[in-house]
């Protein structure tokens, strides 16, 4: 495994907290986007980064939207310092690399300042990663997040 991936489970386990601290979204799907966002970015740390200075960390996040999100969320400051004991304006880009709770908690907070609901099923999620995760910039495909979401466990309707 890499980027700090120790236990597959764990993963799942984190993002649990994580949502549940931040919210499961309109659709109570946050979780799923989460945990889908890594599969389609690292296939849960599966699959190794050679590239230094890319994204960071199991859900390869990019520098700039990091440092965007840790300035933009000090609305949920106190609540994140308050139940998961981290304050995240101490957070640094490169703690992503090999810190899989905080690579799923800065995924979640991206998602979380979109402020379009996270959508129920896998295929739209899959559509709502390539618009507000990949970007049109990203060489990341709707079919990709599903073809990986599909290898690496997860239903698809």
């Amino acid at each position: 495994m890499n980027y700090g991936v120790i236990n597959l489970k764990r993963i799942d386990e984190d993002a649990e907290i994580i949502c549940k601290c931040i919210g499961l979204g309109k659709y109570g799907t946050a979780k799923e986007m989460i945990i889908e966002t890594a599969i389609a970015e690292t296939a849960l740390g599966q699959i190794e980064d050679k590239t230094v200075g890319a994204g960071m960390g199991l859900t390869q996040f990019d520098e700039l939207p990091f440092n965007d999100i840790r300035n933009r969320c000090k609305k949920l400051q106190p609540q994140i310092l308050k139940d998961l004991h981290i304050d995240i304006s101490l957070v640094n880009w490169d703690d992503l690399r090999y810190n899989q709770f905080l690579a799923l908690l800065f995924t979640r907070l991206l998602y979380w300042l979109k402020g379009d609901p996270i959508p129920e099923t896998i295929e739209e999620r899959a559509a709502y990663w390539k618009l507000h995760y990949n970007t049109k910039l990203g060489k990341g495909t709707i079919e990709h997040y599903l073809e990986m979401n599909k290898i690496y466990g997860v239903k698809i309707n």
